[in-house]
């Protein structure tokens, strides 16, 4: 919902972009002022003191203990919803006064018009955010983008001049390290199974989520890699070139069309061999 309303603010004009960022949101979180904003709206003192006594619990990092003087502690249960609460009124003034503001937990965007307006309303943000709030806006990666022109990322997605939206760097950099982790190619296994329990939950979810853009063309070169590591990890789980043979037998080859590969050899996973007898695990054929 976020990208889309983002996406419709651009093709509406608003292409001056306020890419903001603040500086270790969830460590420097005032508790009296939080405190203060939960009072708002509840009055239960028993759930008042259960409050404090979360933000004031501390940590345990590395064996060490440490004591929560400011913030909400990351991966605490609540620690979304307290950091929400305390962002509440930066929501509320930028309704009122008819910004197109998109947030999502700690990472906002404000569209505007011109550029002029866009420097008006960052200095009025920062001054809200900064001396009202007690917050701190980083300074060299908040910026003006003119989306026309140059590209921003928000959510792991960048916006590219042209109204494209792809897969940041560091996403598909994340991506690929983990499809290495799971396809790493000094184990042994039921390439099936690895496939239906392990692989696919982490790539339909990473799809559905990337989805939403321009991606077809990528995901098309992400599924070939993908499935060059299957077969390079089919190969070397039949560790000797024989079972590769019978497999091909079973499939009517001829035994004087019998390669000679290495099992272990990552060029072996591009042979026409290889990428034959992954139909055998429900593979398909890939270019």
């Amino acid at each position: 919902m976020a990208l889309k309303n983002i996406r419709k603010d651009i093709n509406e004009g608003f292409c001056y972009v306020i890419d903001a960022d603040l500086k270790s949101y969830f460590d420097t979180i005032p508790h009296g002022k939080l405190i203060e904003k939960v009072k708002e709206t509840v009055v239960d003192g028993s759930v008042l003191s259960l409050l404090e006594k979360f933000l004031k619990a501390g940590v345990i990092e590395g064996g060490n203990y440490y004591v929560n003087e400011h913030g909400t502690p990351q991966g605490g249960v609540i620690s979304p919803l307290l950091a929400n609460i305390y962002l509440h009124p930066l929501d509320k003034i930028m309704t009122e006064r008819g910004h197109r503001m998109t947030r999502y937990a700690d990472d906002f965007v404000i569209c505007c018009r011109t550029q002029k307006g866009a420097q008006r309303v960052m200095k009025s943000v920062i001054r809200l955010l900064e001396r009202e709030m007690g917050l701190k806006v980083h300074p060299e990666k908040t910026k003006i983008v003119n989306s026309a022109r140059e590209a921003f990322v928000f959510l792991g997605h960048e916006f590219k001049p042209g109204k494209r939206m792809i897969p940041s760097q560091k996403a598909l950099t994340k991506f690929k390290e983990r499809i290495r982790a799971i396809t790493r190619r000094n184990q042994t296994v039921h390439v099936q199974q690895l496939v239906k329990k392990v692989l696919n939950p982490y790539v339909r979810g990473w799809g559905n989520y990337f989805g939403t853009g321009e991606v077809f063309n990528r995901f098309r070169e992400l599924d070939r890699w993908i499935r060059r590591r299957l077969r390079s990890v089919q190969l070397r789980s039949w560790k000797k070139v024989r079972k590769l043979h019978r497999e091909m037998r079973k499939r009517g080859w001829d035994n004087k069309d019998m390669p000679g590969l290495r099992m272990t050899a990552w060029r072996s996973s591009h042979s026409t061999y290889a990428r034959m007898q992954c139909q055998i695990n429900g593979l398909k054929k890939s270019d």
